[in-house]
């Protein structure tokens, strides 16, 4: 199993649910360690202008350090908005971001062209389908 570090450490078993439903081939891609961190949009929004060039704040932003380590950004209040916005519950917004970003860190990345952005789709909607029970 990775090490996952949470700083919200209630939902720590919820994120190791997700890295268990992500298939072998993606999982063993992750970084050995992954933290997840939540900021403010103000922080969001600064990560996101430096890093991708967007001067609005991102729901989710990923890093990866190397094969040891990798980072997740979450920003909580975007997630809530969108959440709120899509019909959906906050709990399944973040759950839906923090597979993405996990997407991410395993090496796939839905910009690079349109078969990738449906696989990462796709694979998106199984581990999430998986993760309710549905």
């Amino acid at each position: 199993m990775k090490k996952i570090t949470f700083y919200v450490p209630e939902t720590l078993s919820f994120v190791k649910r997700i890295v268990k439903y992500l298939p072998q081939a993606t999982r063993s891609r992750l970084p050995a360690e992954i933290s997840i961190v939540p900021v403010s949009a103000k922080k969001s929004a600064a990560l996101n202008r430096i890093y991708r060039g967007k001067r609005t704040p991102a729901n989710v932003l990923s890093f990866l350090y190397g094969k040891e380590y990798g980072e997740i950004i979450v920003c909580p209040s975007i997630i809530r908005s969108e959440a709120k916005k899509q019909g959906h519950a906050y709990e399944y917004q973040l759950a839906w971001m923090m597979v993405h970003g996990m997407i991410h860190l395993s090496g796939l990345h839905h910009e690079k062209s349109a078969g990738t952005a449906k696989r990462v789709e796709r694979l998106e909607k199984r581990i999430l389908k998986e993760l309710s029970g549905v």
